[in-house]
């Protein structure tokens, strides 16, 4: 028989269960919706870094994009490119990407630039805002404050040349731009900054005309090594192109970049009539021991590089704009030459696979590379430096062209005509 203290006793053994139950339920509830909140921030902290990412991807392309590239956003039609047009560049320039329809982004001030975002409206990621500068996607030049008076001038913009150890300098190559990204996913906020700069090129031309085989330039034909600016004239002729306003001073050329006239791997040269050579140390070379480089290694990068380039050229055949800038790739090898008979105008690359026919009043800043033959009627400018492998001794004739040497507008027309690349990357806040 049990007695009535035991009956107590198991009474508040139940009870001191209960409670213990519902004691451990009550914290396994808290803890679980804990876990929950945790991970559900966690989530959102992720996201967030994955809408910085992609606030970054549209400044890269949009850096990437010639100027101008017009295209349909939100129903208006706007440039989409974003560069800073000055040379050389402005150490105070700015873009800002702004999360608003177009025409509808801030008043910029000073040398900035303001756009609104590519994005659909309605559905963009957050990773700017509608109308604060401070946490507006922004692009703008890396710089160092050489002399400590806490003023941009334009020789401390930070440079990337990829010939250079380091890389990062104040005198040769592309500027450096930071992306600084503020992006949000509902409560959560992270801000990176990304460095990028265009793809590095180490550009090699040792001659305003080089050929692998014989050259004909008899006519009145201009063709100077001396390294002049990127924006002398088109149809600058000798002497008026040798001039101080247009050659680095002639007393030093060879320290700045001068070339031979025109170069060949040991065929003549045939430069009957009034034709006008010049260059350093000598207008004309014909030495055979001189090596015809492929276009991979004149732009000092890796075949694969290149095919990559080529692949995502911005024409593929003449004539298709005017001008033609960027990237010109014109597959035609064992076909019909690639012609431009009436002239035109571009900036860039121009590789042919075949033959390559000009003229008119053609004009081009930057590489013309011809795998095949290149032949030249009426008054071509070309202003920068021209390649011809050739599979004939005569592959250059006719006409009265003018061929300028330029590294600047190599380097310049070149590198504006390649996409971006990230060279470094770090979170500066997050919560």
């Amino acid at each position: 028989m049990v007695c009535m203290n035991e009956r107590g006793a198991g009474l508040v053994v139940a009870i001191l269960t209960v409670v213990a139950l519902f004691t451990l339920g009550t914290a396994l509830v808290f803890l679980t919706r804990t876990d929950v909140n945790i991970s559900k921030h966690q989530m959102l902290h992720v996201e967030a870094l994955y809408v910085a990412e992609a606030g970054a991807e549209e400044a890269l392309h949009r850096l990437g994009l010639n100027d101008p590239t017009n295209l349909t956003v939100n129903g208006s039609s706007i440039n989409a490119a974003i560069r800073d047009p000055a040379r050389p560049p402005d150490p105070d320039w700015k873009a800002r990407i702004f999360l608003c329809r177009p025409g509808q982004e801030p008043v910029p001030s000073g040398s900035e630039y303001h756009s609104c975002t590519l994005q659909d409206a309605g559905s963009w990621l957050e990773y700017s805002s509608e109308s604060d500068n401070v946490t507006a996607l922004t692009i703008e030049h890396k710089w160092r404050d050489l002399d400590g008076d806490n003023v941009r001038d334009a020789d401390e913009i930070v440079l990337y040349d990829g010939s250079k150890y380091p890389p990062e300098n104040f005198e040769t190559g592309s500027p450096v731009e930071v992306i600084t990204v503020v992006a949000k996913s509902a409560t959560a906020e992270r801000e990176v900054k990304v460095e990028a700069t265009r793809f590095p090129l180490n550009i090699n031309a040792r001659a305003a005309l080089f050929c692998d085989r014989g050259v004909d330039v008899r006519g009145n034909v201009t063709v100077c090594g001396h390294d002049h600016q990127y924006d002398t004239p088109h149809y600058t002729m000798m002497p008026a192109c040798e001039a101080f306003e247009y050659c680095s001073n002639r007393t030093t050329c060879i320290a700045t970049g001068c070339v031979t006239g025109v170069m060949t791997t040991g065929d003549e040269v045939d430069k009957r009539g009034t034709t006008d050579l010049g260059g350093v140390p000598a207008p004309e070379d014909t030495a055979s021991s001189n090596q015809f480089l492929t276009l991979a290694q004149t732009l000092g990068i890796e075949q694969a590089d290149l095919d990559e380039i080529l692949a995502n050229a911005d024409h593929t055949a003449p004539y298709s704009a005017d001008p033609q800038d960027g990237i010109t790739y014109i597959d035609n090898a064992g076909g019909a030459s690639a012609k431009w008979p009436g002239g035109g105008n571009g900036t860039g690359l121009l590789y042919t696979t075949g033959d390559l026919d000009l003229g008119g009043n053609f004009m081009w800043r930057g590489l013309i590379y011809v795998d095949g033959d290149l032949t030249i009627t009426g008054t071509p400018s070309i202003i920068g430096a021209v390649l011809v492998r050739g599979i004939s001794d005569y592959a250059f004739s006719g006409g009265n062209p003018c061929i300028l040497f330029s590294s600047e507008a190599l380097d310049y027309y070149l590198r504006q005509s390649l996409h971006y690349i990230k060279i470094g990357w770090k979170e500066t806040s997050g919560q």
